[in-house]
C-alpha cells in the first residue's frame, strides 16, 4: 500500500493540493489513502484532494506522527519548532503505511505544498 503524506504553509491554495497530490501519486504508482496532521487549518484541503483523487483520507494525532519523526529522513526546522515533528508529510505517510513502512518518496516542496510517499512492509515483514 502506498500511502502519501501532505503539509503546507499559509499561502497554500485549495487547488495545489490535488495538484501536487497528482504528480506525486503518478510517481509513487498510486496511491491508497492521503494523510496529514488532522487538526492542522490545511487539513480540510488535504481532505478535498483526496475525494477528488478518489482514495481514502486520513487525519492523525499529533502523538502519532511525533512516534514516527525519527523515521523520517528530511528536517524541516519550521515543522520541528510548531510541532515537534521532523516532516509532517514524511512521518504522515508512514504512520498511514503502517509498522514497517519506509519513504519511497522523500518530503518534497511543490509551491506551497509538501508531500513524501510510503510504502507499507510486505506482510510477513511487518514488525508485531
Amino acid at each position: 500500500m502506498i500511502a502519501i503524506g501532505m503539509g503546507a504553509n499559509s499561502l497554500a491554495h485549495p487547488e495545489d493540493f490535488s495538484a501536487a497530490l497528482a504528480a506525486v501519486s503518478r510517481e509513487a504508482g498510486g496511491c491508497h489513502e492521503v494523510a496529514t496532521l488532522g487538526t492542522a487549518a490545511f487539513a480540510v484541503h488535504v481532505q478535498a484532494a483526496a475525494l477528488k483523487a478518489g482514495v481514502s483520507f486520513r487525519p492523525w494525532m499529533l502523538i502519532a506522527l511525533r512516534e514516527r519523526s525519527r523515521d523520517c529522513v528530511t528536517r524541516s526546522e519550521r515543522s520541528l519548532s510548531l510541532y515537534g515533528v521532523t516532516s509532517i508529510a514524511e512521518a504522515a505517510a508512514l504512520v498511514s503505511a503502517g509498522p514497517g513502512s519506509h519513504l519511497v518518496i522523500p518530503r518534497r516542496v511543490i509551491g506551497n505544498i509538501t508531500i513524501a510517499a510510503a510504502q507499507s512492509a510486505p506482510r510477513g515483514e511487518r514488525p508485531k
